[in-house]
Protein backbone atom coordinates (compact mmCIF):
# COMPACT_ATOMS: atom_id res chain seq x y z
CA UNK A 1 0.00 0.00 0.00
CA UNK A 2 2.79 2.41 0.78
CA UNK A 3 4.41 1.94 -2.97
CA UNK A 4 0.73 2.62 -3.97
CA UNK A 5 0.44 6.10 -2.28
CA UNK A 6 3.94 7.03 -2.58
CA UNK A 7 3.49 7.20 -6.76
CA UNK A 8 0.30 8.39 -6.36
CA UNK A 9 1.10 11.98 -6.63
CA UNK A 10 4.56 11.21 -9.17
CA UNK A 11 2.60 9.67 -11.67
CA UNK A 12 0.82 13.06 -12.18
CA UNK A 13 3.94 14.61 -11.99
CA UNK A 14 5.90 12.49 -14.14
CA UNK A 15 5.48 15.11 -17.13
CA UNK A 16 6.64 17.46 -15.26
CA UNK A 17 10.11 16.99 -14.16
CA UNK A 18 19.59 18.38 -7.96
CA UNK A 19 19.27 14.39 -8.32
CA UNK A 20 18.15 13.04 -5.20
CA UNK A 21 20.78 10.99 -3.49
CA UNK A 22 17.99 8.94 -1.68
CA UNK A 23 17.81 5.40 -1.58
CA UNK A 24 15.24 3.76 0.31
CA UNK A 25 13.99 0.36 0.06
CA UNK A 26 11.89 0.09 -2.97
CA UNK A 27 8.39 -0.21 -2.35
CA UNK A 28 7.05 -3.23 -3.57
CA UNK A 29 3.91 -3.25 -5.69
CA UNK A 30 0.96 -5.68 -5.67
CA UNK A 31 -0.55 -7.25 -8.83
CA UNK A 32 -3.87 -8.96 -8.02
CA UNK A 33 -4.95 -11.75 -10.63
CA UNK A 34 -7.47 -11.80 -13.13
CA UNK A 35 -10.65 -13.00 -11.39
CA UNK A 36 -11.36 -16.55 -12.29
CA UNK A 37 -14.84 -18.23 -13.61
CA UNK A 38 -16.29 -21.22 -11.99
CA UNK A 39 -18.19 -22.63 -14.69
CA UNK A 40 -20.90 -25.88 -13.71
CA UNK A 41 -20.01 -28.91 -15.18
CA UNK A 42 -22.32 -30.35 -17.72
CA UNK A 43 -22.88 -34.15 -18.32
CA UNK A 44 -21.59 -35.00 -21.83
CA UNK A 45 -20.71 -38.19 -23.23
CA UNK A 46 -17.48 -36.56 -24.67
CA UNK A 47 -14.50 -36.60 -22.94
CA UNK A 48 -13.69 -32.79 -21.23
CA UNK A 49 -11.28 -30.84 -22.61
CA UNK A 50 -9.33 -29.05 -19.69
CA UNK A 51 -8.99 -25.64 -20.33
CA UNK A 52 -5.28 -23.99 -19.35
CA UNK A 53 -5.54 -21.26 -16.52
CA UNK A 54 -5.20 -17.45 -17.23
CA UNK A 55 -1.72 -16.02 -15.99
CA UNK A 56 -1.70 -13.96 -13.30
CA UNK A 57 0.17 -11.13 -14.34
CA UNK A 58 -2.39 -8.88 -16.60
CA UNK A 59 -0.69 -7.42 -19.71
CA UNK A 60 -1.59 -3.74 -19.55
CA UNK A 61 -2.47 -2.44 -24.04
CA UNK A 62 -3.20 0.89 -24.00
CA UNK A 63 -5.46 2.04 -27.05
CA UNK A 64 -6.71 5.22 -28.10
CA UNK A 65 -10.26 4.12 -28.37
CA UNK A 66 -12.08 3.70 -24.52
CA UNK A 67 -11.41 0.17 -23.19
CA UNK A 68 -15.08 -1.87 -23.15
CA UNK A 69 -16.06 -3.47 -19.92
CA UNK A 70 -16.98 -7.04 -19.98
CA UNK A 71 -18.77 -8.51 -17.30
CA UNK A 72 -17.22 -12.09 -16.05
CA UNK A 73 -20.03 -13.62 -16.89
CA UNK A 74 -19.50 -12.31 -20.40
CA UNK A 75 -16.04 -13.22 -20.38
CA UNK A 76 -16.42 -16.64 -18.88
CA UNK A 77 -19.45 -17.59 -21.16
CA UNK A 78 -17.24 -16.76 -24.47
CA UNK A 79 -13.98 -18.05 -23.39
CA UNK A 80 -15.04 -21.08 -21.97
CA UNK A 81 -18.49 -22.13 -23.56
CA UNK A 82 -19.18 -26.23 -23.73
CA UNK A 83 -19.77 -28.06 -26.82
CA UNK A 84 -20.71 -31.30 -27.81
CA UNK A 85 -18.53 -32.87 -30.29
CA UNK A 86 -18.25 -35.96 -32.38
CA UNK A 87 -15.00 -37.20 -30.94
CA UNK A 88 -12.38 -35.70 -28.20
CA UNK A 89 -10.79 -32.84 -29.34
CA UNK A 90 -6.82 -32.89 -28.55
CA UNK A 91 -5.91 -30.77 -25.56
CA UNK A 92 -5.15 -27.69 -25.52
CA UNK A 93 -1.06 -26.94 -24.97
CA UNK A 94 -0.65 -23.75 -22.75
CA UNK A 95 1.55 -21.30 -24.14
CA UNK A 96 3.97 -19.52 -22.34
CA UNK A 97 3.06 -15.83 -20.97
CA UNK A 98 5.77 -13.20 -22.53
CA UNK A 99 7.00 -11.46 -19.56
CA UNK A 100 5.67 -7.91 -19.07
CA UNK A 101 8.80 -5.07 -19.86
CA UNK A 102 10.15 -3.08 -16.81
CA UNK A 103 9.05 0.27 -18.87
CA UNK A 104 5.36 0.50 -19.55
CA UNK A 105 4.34 1.12 -23.00
CA UNK A 106 1.49 2.72 -25.44
CA UNK A 107 0.61 3.78 -28.34
CA UNK A 108 0.50 7.28 -29.90
CA UNK A 109 -2.38 9.67 -27.94
CA UNK A 110 -4.19 12.46 -29.61
CA UNK A 111 -4.56 15.47 -27.01
CA UNK A 112 -7.77 17.34 -26.60
CA UNK A 113 -8.45 20.40 -29.25
CA UNK A 114 -8.22 24.18 -27.01
CA UNK A 115 -10.39 26.81 -28.56
CA UNK A 116 -11.61 29.80 -26.97
CA UNK A 117 -14.98 29.93 -26.29
CA UNK A 118 -16.11 33.35 -25.64
CA UNK A 119 -19.85 34.86 -25.18
CA UNK A 120 -19.48 37.88 -23.75
CA UNK A 121 -17.22 40.58 -22.47
CA UNK A 122 -17.39 40.82 -18.69
CA UNK A 123 -19.68 38.93 -16.38
CA UNK A 124 -23.22 40.34 -16.00
CA UNK A 125 -23.27 42.71 -13.12
CA UNK A 126 -19.42 43.41 -12.85
CA UNK A 127 -17.85 47.31 -13.09
CA UNK A 128 -16.01 48.49 -15.82
CA UNK A 129 -12.57 47.47 -15.28
CA UNK A 130 -9.58 49.80 -14.79
CA UNK A 131 -7.41 48.96 -17.86
CA UNK A 132 -8.82 48.09 -20.92
CA UNK A 133 -9.77 44.68 -22.12
CA UNK A 134 -7.11 42.86 -24.17
CA UNK A 135 -7.34 41.39 -27.06
CA UNK A 136 -6.98 37.82 -27.42
CA UNK A 137 -3.41 36.65 -27.74
CA UNK A 138 -2.58 34.54 -31.30
CA UNK A 139 -2.41 30.90 -30.30
CA UNK A 140 0.85 29.61 -30.50
CA UNK A 141 1.73 26.73 -33.73
CA UNK A 142 3.00 23.84 -31.55
CA UNK A 143 5.40 21.49 -32.92
CA UNK A 144 4.39 17.89 -33.44
CA UNK A 145 4.62 15.50 -30.20
CA UNK A 146 3.86 18.58 -28.06
CA UNK A 147 1.66 17.74 -24.74
CA UNK A 148 0.78 21.22 -22.61
CA UNK A 149 0.41 20.20 -19.22
CA UNK A 150 -0.85 22.66 -16.54
CA UNK A 151 0.22 21.80 -12.86
CA UNK A 152 -1.59 23.17 -9.93
CA UNK A 153 -1.08 24.04 -6.08
CA UNK A 154 -4.08 24.74 -4.36
CA UNK A 155 -3.94 26.25 -0.47
CA UNK A 156 -7.51 23.92 -0.17
CA UNK A 157 -9.13 20.70 -0.15
CA UNK A 158 -8.42 19.39 -4.20
CA UNK A 159 -12.13 17.61 -3.71
CA UNK A 160 -13.40 20.45 -1.72
CA UNK A 161 -14.74 23.74 -2.69
CA UNK A 162 -14.41 27.02 -1.32
CA UNK A 163 -12.54 30.17 -1.73
CA UNK A 164 -8.92 28.81 -1.90
CA UNK A 165 -6.51 30.19 -4.21
CA UNK A 166 -4.16 28.34 -6.73
CA UNK A 167 -0.34 28.73 -4.72
CA UNK A 168 1.72 26.75 -7.57
CA UNK A 169 0.69 27.48 -11.52
CA UNK A 170 3.36 25.87 -14.07
CA UNK A 171 3.17 24.94 -17.65
CA UNK A 172 5.00 21.49 -18.49
CA UNK A 173 5.65 21.02 -22.48
CA UNK A 174 6.28 17.41 -23.35
CA UNK A 175 7.85 16.60 -26.83
CA UNK A 176 7.21 12.91 -27.48
CA UNK A 177 9.44 13.24 -30.81
CA UNK A 178 12.40 15.10 -29.35
CA UNK A 179 11.51 13.03 -25.70
CA UNK A 180 12.48 16.74 -24.03
CA UNK A 181 10.57 19.28 -21.95
CA UNK A 182 10.11 22.51 -20.65
CA UNK A 183 8.69 24.14 -18.27
CA UNK A 184 7.48 27.34 -16.98
CA UNK A 185 6.29 29.39 -13.37
CA UNK A 186 2.94 31.20 -13.90
CA UNK A 187 2.87 34.39 -10.98
CA UNK A 188 0.31 34.39 -9.23
CA UNK A 189 -0.57 38.13 -9.39
CA UNK A 190 -0.48 38.41 -13.20
CA UNK A 191 -3.09 40.76 -13.65
CA UNK A 192 -5.38 39.35 -16.47
CA UNK A 193 -8.40 38.65 -18.41
CA UNK A 194 -10.64 36.25 -17.65
CA UNK A 195 -13.01 35.49 -20.86
CA UNK A 196 -16.74 36.52 -20.33
CA UNK A 197 -15.62 37.37 -16.51
CA UNK A 198 -13.57 39.79 -15.19
CA UNK A 199 -10.08 41.35 -14.68
CA UNK A 200 -8.41 39.65 -11.87
CA UNK A 201 -5.48 37.88 -10.92
CA UNK A 202 -4.15 34.72 -12.21
CA UNK A 203 -4.66 32.80 -9.80
CA UNK A 204 -8.31 33.85 -8.62
CA UNK A 205 -9.77 31.91 -11.80
CA UNK A 206 -10.33 28.56 -10.43
CA UNK A 207 -11.86 30.22 -7.61
CA UNK A 208 -14.11 32.72 -9.66
CA UNK A 209 -14.79 29.16 -11.99
CA UNK A 210 -12.67 26.15 -12.51
CA UNK A 211 -10.13 24.80 -14.07
CA UNK A 212 -11.56 24.76 -17.38
CA UNK A 213 -11.90 28.64 -16.66
CA UNK A 214 -7.41 28.74 -15.83
CA UNK A 215 -7.01 27.30 -19.16
CA UNK A 216 -9.40 29.70 -20.85
CA UNK A 217 -7.39 32.38 -19.26
CA UNK A 218 -4.11 30.95 -20.29
CA UNK A 219 -5.58 30.27 -23.98
CA UNK A 220 -6.75 34.10 -24.21
CA UNK A 221 -3.83 35.67 -22.65
CA UNK A 222 -0.48 33.54 -23.80
CA UNK A 223 -1.60 31.75 -26.38
CA UNK A 224 -0.84 28.52 -24.86
CA UNK A 225 -3.40 25.40 -25.38
CA UNK A 226 -3.66 23.41 -22.19
CA UNK A 227 -4.19 19.60 -22.94
CA UNK A 228 -4.34 18.39 -19.31
CA UNK A 229 -3.78 19.41 -15.65
CA UNK A 230 -2.76 17.76 -12.59
CA UNK A 231 -3.61 19.39 -9.48
CA UNK A 232 -3.28 18.49 -5.72
CA UNK A 233 -3.31 20.38 -2.39
CA UNK A 234 -1.31 21.23 0.35
CA UNK A 235 -1.79 18.22 2.47
CA UNK A 236 -1.41 15.92 -0.33
CA UNK A 237 1.94 17.14 -1.57
CA UNK A 238 3.31 16.93 1.84
CA UNK A 239 2.06 13.56 2.05
CA UNK A 240 3.84 12.20 -0.76
CA UNK A 241 7.36 14.09 0.13
CA UNK A 242 6.99 12.16 3.47
CA UNK A 243 6.45 8.69 1.59
CA UNK A 244 9.15 8.78 -0.78
CA UNK A 245 11.43 9.67 2.45
CA UNK A 246 11.92 12.94 2.01
CA UNK A 247 13.46 14.82 -1.05
CA UNK A 248 17.01 16.00 -1.21
CA UNK A 249 17.52 19.43 -2.32
CA UNK A 250 20.33 21.75 -3.26
CA UNK A 251 19.83 25.27 -1.58
CA UNK A 252 21.72 27.89 -3.64
CA UNK A 253 20.43 30.79 -1.69
CA UNK A 254 19.98 31.11 2.13
CA UNK A 255 16.09 31.28 2.91
CA UNK A 256 14.29 33.29 5.65
CA UNK A 257 10.60 33.12 6.34
CA UNK A 258 7.73 32.78 9.53
CA UNK A 259 7.34 29.61 9.76
CA UNK A 260 5.28 26.82 12.53
CA UNK A 261 7.39 25.93 15.09
CA UNK A 262 5.62 22.35 14.87
CA UNK A 263 3.14 21.31 12.07
CA UNK A 264 0.97 19.71 14.82
CA UNK A 265 0.47 23.67 16.61
CA UNK A 266 -2.77 25.59 15.71
CA UNK A 267 -1.66 28.64 12.87
CA UNK A 268 -3.81 30.78 14.23
CA UNK A 269 -1.84 31.33 17.68
CA UNK A 270 1.05 33.90 17.20
CA UNK A 271 3.00 32.72 19.93
CA UNK A 272 2.99 29.04 17.82
CA UNK A 273 5.72 31.14 14.86
CA UNK A 274 8.91 31.50 14.63
CA UNK A 275 11.65 33.42 12.36
CA UNK A 276 13.14 30.07 10.61
CA UNK A 277 16.08 30.07 8.40
CA UNK A 278 17.51 27.57 5.55
CA UNK A 279 21.30 28.10 5.07
CA UNK A 280 22.75 27.39 1.45
CA UNK A 281 23.66 23.50 1.45
CA UNK A 282 22.21 20.38 0.98
CA UNK A 283 19.12 19.28 3.34
CA UNK A 284 16.88 16.47 2.82
CA UNK A 285 13.24 17.97 3.33
CA UNK A 286 10.61 15.95 5.07
CA UNK A 287 7.39 17.50 3.93
CA UNK A 288 6.69 20.38 6.08
CA UNK A 289 9.85 21.80 5.16
CA UNK A 290 9.00 21.29 1.07
CA UNK A 291 6.08 23.10 1.12
CA UNK A 292 7.39 25.59 3.19
CA UNK A 293 10.58 25.94 0.71
CA UNK A 294 8.09 25.65 -2.16
CA UNK A 295 5.74 29.32 -0.69
CA UNK A 296 8.41 30.99 0.95
CA UNK A 297 8.83 34.60 -0.25
CA UNK A 298 9.22 37.32 1.98
CA UNK A 299 13.22 37.44 1.58
CA UNK A 300 12.53 36.67 -2.31
CA UNK A 301 10.35 37.46 -4.81
CA UNK A 302 7.59 35.20 -6.92
CA UNK A 303 9.76 34.23 -9.63
CA UNK A 304 12.20 32.82 -7.18
CA UNK A 305 9.72 30.90 -5.45
CA UNK A 306 8.70 29.49 -9.15
CA UNK A 307 12.49 28.42 -9.41
CA UNK A 308 12.42 26.78 -6.46
CA UNK A 309 9.04 25.04 -7.06
CA UNK A 310 10.58 23.56 -10.67
CA UNK A 311 13.29 22.51 -8.34
CA UNK A 312 10.76 20.53 -5.73
CA UNK A 313 9.36 19.15 -9.05
CA UNK A 314 12.43 17.98 -10.68
CA UNK A 315 13.77 16.44 -7.85
CA UNK A 316 10.69 14.50 -7.21
CA UNK A 317 10.69 13.60 -10.79
CA UNK A 318 14.14 12.05 -10.35
CA UNK A 319 13.43 10.17 -7.15
CA UNK A 320 10.65 8.26 -8.68
CA UNK A 321 12.20 7.14 -11.38
CA UNK A 322 15.07 6.02 -9.03
CA UNK A 323 12.49 4.22 -6.97
CA UNK A 324 11.59 2.11 -9.96
CA UNK A 325 7.60 3.66 -9.98
CA UNK A 326 7.58 3.81 -14.06
CA UNK A 327 7.18 0.42 -14.36
CA UNK A 328 4.64 0.13 -11.28
CA UNK A 329 2.31 3.25 -12.94
CA UNK A 330 -0.70 0.65 -14.53
CA UNK A 331 -1.44 -1.07 -11.09
CA UNK A 332 -1.03 2.26 -9.52
CA UNK A 333 -3.49 3.80 -11.48
CA UNK A 334 -6.44 2.64 -8.80
CA UNK A 335 -4.84 4.93 -6.09
CA UNK A 336 -4.61 8.26 -8.74
CA UNK A 337 -6.79 9.60 -7.38
CA UNK A 338 -7.02 9.67 -3.72
CA UNK A 339 -3.97 12.92 -4.04
CA UNK A 340 -4.42 14.44 -7.39
CA UNK A 341 -7.02 15.61 -9.22
CA UNK A 342 -6.67 15.67 -13.44
CA UNK A 343 -8.00 14.85 -16.46
CA UNK A 344 -5.11 12.70 -17.61
CA UNK A 345 -6.39 8.92 -18.54
CA UNK A 346 -4.18 5.96 -17.74
CA UNK A 347 -3.33 5.90 -21.67
CA UNK A 348 -1.76 9.51 -21.34
CA UNK A 349 -0.23 8.42 -17.71
CA UNK A 350 1.62 5.49 -19.43
CA UNK A 351 3.09 7.52 -22.25
CA UNK A 352 4.42 10.16 -20.19
CA UNK A 353 5.79 7.45 -17.60
CA UNK A 354 7.21 5.70 -20.53
CA UNK A 355 8.86 8.70 -21.66
CA UNK A 356 10.19 9.93 -18.36
CA UNK A 357 13.74 8.91 -17.87
CA UNK A 358 14.55 9.72 -21.38
CA UNK A 359 13.16 13.62 -20.65
CA UNK A 360 15.13 13.67 -17.62
CA UNK A 361 18.60 12.27 -19.49
CA UNK A 362 17.98 14.50 -22.52
CA UNK A 363 17.62 17.93 -20.14
CA UNK A 364 14.65 19.65 -18.76
CA UNK A 365 14.37 23.63 -19.76
CA UNK A 366 13.30 26.04 -16.84
CA UNK A 367 11.87 29.39 -17.79
CA UNK A 368 10.32 32.28 -16.12
CA UNK A 369 8.85 35.69 -16.88
CA UNK A 370 10.90 37.67 -14.19
CA UNK A 371 11.82 40.94 -16.17
CA UNK A 372 8.74 40.64 -18.82
CA UNK A 373 6.34 41.97 -16.38
CA UNK A 374 5.27 45.59 -15.35
CA UNK A 375 4.48 46.41 -11.64
CA UNK A 376 1.29 47.86 -11.35
CA UNK A 377 -1.12 48.86 -8.68
CA UNK A 378 -5.06 48.35 -9.15
CA UNK A 379 -7.20 51.92 -8.85
CA UNK A 380 -9.37 52.02 -6.02
CA UNK A 381 -8.17 48.67 -3.70
CA UNK A 382 -4.73 49.46 -4.54
CA UNK A 383 -3.81 45.54 -4.83
CA UNK A 384 -0.06 45.52 -6.16
CA UNK A 385 -0.40 43.42 -9.38
CA UNK A 386 1.73 42.70 -12.35
CA UNK A 387 1.02 43.18 -16.20
CA UNK A 388 2.26 40.98 -18.99
CA UNK A 389 4.64 42.74 -21.37
CA UNK A 390 3.44 40.89 -24.69
CA UNK A 391 5.94 42.97 -26.70
CA UNK A 392 9.30 45.17 -27.06
CA UNK A 393 12.60 44.91 -25.70
CA UNK A 394 11.41 42.73 -22.59
CA UNK A 395 8.50 40.84 -24.20
CA UNK A 396 7.08 37.53 -22.69
CA UNK A 397 6.81 36.27 -25.88
CA UNK A 398 10.04 35.15 -26.41
CA UNK A 399 9.83 33.19 -23.10
CA UNK A 400 6.40 31.23 -24.07
CA UNK A 401 8.05 30.15 -27.43
CA UNK A 402 10.94 28.65 -25.99
CA UNK A 403 8.85 26.54 -23.92
CA UNK A 404 8.41 24.55 -26.92
CA UNK A 405 11.71 24.64 -28.00
CA UNK A 406 13.82 21.54 -27.12
CA UNK A 407 16.62 22.39 -24.14
CA UNK A 408 19.84 24.53 -25.31
CA UNK A 409 22.21 21.31 -24.41
CA UNK A 410 19.91 18.96 -25.71
CA UNK A 411 21.55 15.60 -24.52
CA UNK A 412 20.12 13.33 -27.38
CA UNK A 413 21.28 15.58 -30.05
CA UNK A 414 25.18 15.80 -28.62
CA UNK A 415 27.70 14.64 -26.68
CA UNK A 416 27.42 16.05 -22.92
CA UNK A 417 29.80 18.76 -21.89
CA UNK A 418 31.84 17.79 -19.03
CA UNK A 419 32.87 20.13 -15.93
CA UNK A 420 35.22 19.11 -13.84
CA UNK A 421 35.03 20.80 -10.19
CA UNK A 422 37.51 21.62 -7.79
CA UNK A 423 36.54 22.85 -4.44
CA UNK A 424 39.18 25.62 -3.19
CA UNK A 425 36.79 27.44 -1.13
CA UNK A 426 36.19 27.64 2.39
CA UNK A 427 32.88 26.55 2.20
CA UNK A 428 32.77 22.42 1.85
CA UNK A 429 29.22 21.92 -0.17
CA UNK A 430 30.23 25.00 -2.76
CA UNK A 431 31.50 22.40 -4.99
CA UNK A 432 27.96 20.41 -4.74
CA UNK A 433 26.02 23.54 -5.48
CA UNK A 434 28.06 24.60 -8.54
CA UNK A 435 27.33 21.01 -9.50
CA UNK A 436 23.44 21.49 -8.97
CA UNK A 437 23.34 24.66 -11.44
CA UNK A 438 25.15 23.11 -13.79
CA UNK A 439 23.39 20.37 -14.33
CA UNK A 440 20.11 22.56 -14.19
CA UNK A 441 21.01 23.73 -17.13
CA UNK A 442 22.22 20.98 -19.00
CA UNK A 443 26.36 20.46 -18.35
CA UNK A 444 27.21 17.19 -16.72
CA UNK A 445 29.54 18.16 -13.80
CA UNK A 446 32.28 16.00 -12.25
CA UNK A 447 33.56 16.53 -8.76
CA UNK A 448 37.21 16.40 -8.26
CA UNK A 449 39.57 16.31 -5.49
CA UNK A 450 39.54 19.62 -3.35
CA UNK A 451 42.21 22.28 -2.96
CA UNK A 452 43.56 24.47 -0.03
CA UNK A 453 41.50 27.39 -0.13
CA UNK A 454 42.30 30.23 -2.81
CA UNK A 455 40.52 33.71 -3.36
CA UNK A 456 39.45 33.33 -7.13
CA UNK A 457 37.72 31.49 -9.06
CA UNK A 458 39.34 29.83 -12.31
CA UNK A 459 37.39 28.79 -15.60
CA UNK A 460 39.45 27.00 -18.10
CA UNK A 461 37.92 25.34 -21.31
CA UNK A 462 40.26 22.24 -22.69
CA UNK A 463 39.92 22.91 -26.76
CA UNK A 464 41.91 25.38 -29.30
CA UNK A 465 38.98 27.57 -29.72
CA UNK A 466 35.53 28.28 -28.29
CA UNK A 467 32.86 26.12 -30.90
CA UNK A 468 30.59 24.35 -29.16
CA UNK A 469 31.84 25.01 -25.80
CA UNK A 470 28.43 27.01 -25.04
CA UNK A 471 30.78 29.54 -23.50
CA UNK A 472 28.18 31.87 -23.43
CA UNK A 473 25.57 29.43 -20.87
CA UNK A 474 28.49 28.46 -18.80
CA UNK A 475 29.83 31.92 -17.73
CA UNK A 476 26.62 32.71 -17.00
CA UNK A 477 25.66 29.64 -14.98
CA UNK A 478 28.57 30.36 -13.12
CA UNK A 479 28.24 34.18 -12.39
CA UNK A 480 31.50 35.18 -14.27
CA UNK A 481 31.56 36.97 -18.04
CA UNK A 482 32.81 35.10 -20.93
CA UNK A 483 36.21 36.61 -20.75
CA UNK A 484 37.12 34.91 -17.22
CA UNK A 485 37.36 31.77 -19.67
CA UNK A 486 40.96 30.56 -20.09
CA UNK A 487 41.56 28.63 -23.34
CA UNK A 488 43.66 25.73 -22.85
CA UNK A 489 44.98 23.75 -25.68
CA UNK A 490 45.75 21.27 -23.16
CA UNK A 491 44.11 17.54 -22.99
CA UNK A 492 42.11 16.79 -20.07
CA UNK A 493 39.71 14.08 -19.11
CA UNK A 494 36.73 16.76 -19.24
CA UNK A 495 36.06 19.93 -21.35
CA UNK A 496 35.79 22.82 -18.42
CA UNK A 497 37.32 22.29 -15.29
CA UNK A 498 36.26 25.21 -12.34
CA UNK A 499 38.55 25.80 -9.32
CA UNK A 500 35.99 27.13 -6.58
CA UNK A 501 37.55 29.92 -5.14
CA UNK A 502 35.93 31.76 -1.98
CA UNK A 503 34.11 34.51 -4.29
CA UNK A 504 31.88 32.30 -5.91
CA UNK A 505 28.22 32.49 -5.41
CA UNK A 506 25.92 29.50 -5.94
CA UNK A 507 22.93 31.83 -5.33
CA UNK A 508 21.71 32.42 -9.18
CA UNK A 509 18.52 34.88 -10.00
CA UNK A 510 15.10 33.01 -11.12
CA UNK A 511 16.14 34.67 -14.77
CA UNK A 512 16.09 32.98 -17.95
CA UNK A 513 19.41 31.38 -19.16
CA UNK A 514 20.57 32.93 -22.22
CA UNK A 515 19.68 31.48 -25.80
CA UNK A 516 22.07 31.65 -28.49
CA UNK A 517 19.16 32.63 -30.90
CA UNK A 518 15.26 31.53 -31.52
CA UNK A 519 13.70 30.84 -34.71
CA UNK A 520 12.67 33.47 -36.66
CA UNK A 521 8.47 34.01 -36.20
CA UNK A 522 6.25 32.35 -38.55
Amino acid sequence: MKSLKIAALWVALLAALSTSACNPTTPTAVVTPFPTVELEATATSEPKTPTPEPPVSPTVAVTDTPAAEIAAADTAEATARATATARATATARATATEEPTATPTSLPQVNPTAALNITGSMREGEPTPPTAIPSPVPVFELPDGTTNILLLGKDVDVDQGGDGRTDTMIIVSVNSKTRTASMISLPRDLYVYMPNRIMSRLNTAVSLGDVELLEQTILYNFGIPIHYYAQVDFAGFKRIVDLLGGVEMAVSCPLEDWRLISPELDPNLEENWERFKLEAGIHRMDGDLALWYARSRMTTTDFDRGRRQQQLLQGMLDQGIDLGLVAKAPELWATFSDVVKTDMDIGRILQLAAMAPDIRNNGIQHLYLAGKLQAWSVPESGASVQLPIWEGENMMKDTFRRLFLPPALNRADRAPITVELINASQYPAQALLAADNLAWYGFAPVIGEPREPQDNTELTYFADNFKGSYDWLFSWVMGKPKSAIELSGEQAGTNYRVIIGNDYNPCRPAFDAPQANLPPES
